[in-house]
């Protein structure tokens, strides 16, 4: 079954989470902008409850209480679904961008760029979710000098999500490549320095995904020897 990797984020907030949960959800937190919004919350909910102390209740207040709920009608709260509240943040920015559009503080082609790449980074965000709350999941890291780089592959859904964090930064004008080797034969799947998350497609008879360093901008084909393998 599918985990909804949103519902994680309580028992993540009170460390009730067993490794394999904590690192799938880690990986969805990196690309969530809901879940970090919301994590605050419940963490310094978490905070007050652990910081409270217990207290007996008054003689006859648990009768007194009980008197008055009989008698007193009960009001339904009305209360905001995540998905309304989720609404609500990204109609803000929108708002905020179309007022722009208005007064002329942008141009048509700048409105039509960012909400493309805001679409475009959702869409990343929906997939890279998809691989990482799948059923069949596994992962596999690599651990650098300083940072790691993740590999998250479902073959139900025929993808993986690579994420590197914190990994030493290149030399002057190279990059990191990821690449997917089929056969022997390595097919990019995209570039970044020193953090980047990326989602690949058609995984099925991978062998592995290797990483080069190469001039920005990244190469056809790798120039330089592998400086991590990992197996799909």
């Amino acid at each position: 079954m599918t985990i909804d990797l949103h519902s994680l984020i309580a028992p993540y907030a009170l460390d009730a989470l067993d490794s394999d949960e904590r690192s799938r959800f880690e990986a969805h937190l990196d690309v969530c902008v809901d879940c970090q919004a919301e994590l605050a919350g419940f963490q310094a909910t978490a905070v007050r409850l652990g910081d409270s102390v217990n207290h007996a209740p008054p003689v006859g207040m648990r009768e007194r209480l009980m008197a008055e709920v009989s008698v007193t009608p009960q009001e339904h709260p009305i209360v905001a679904s995540l998905a309304q509240r989720r609404g609500l943040r990204r109609t803000l920015p929108r708002l905020a961008v179309a007022a722009a559009f208005l007064v002329g503080a942008v141009g048509v082609g700048g409105y039509v760029t960012e909400h493309q790449n805001a679409q475009d980074a959702k869409d990343d965000t929906v997939a890279i979710s998809s691989v990482i709350s799948a059923d069949d999941v596994t992962s596999s890291d690599k651990a650098f000098k300083s940072g790691t780089i993740k590999l998250y592959s479902s073959p139900s859904a025929d993808a993986a999500v690579i994420i590197a964090k914190g990994l030493p930064a290149p030399a002057k004008g190279k990059v990191y490549q990821v690449w997917m080797v089929k056969d022997s034969t390595p097919t990019s799947q995209g570039t970044f320095t020193t953090d980047g998350e990326m989602v690949m497609k058609g995984i099925a008879g991978s062998d592995h995904i290797a990483l080069t360093v190469e001039p920005e901008g990244g190469s056809k084909q790798p120039t330089a020897a592998p400086v991590a393998m990992i197996a799909v």
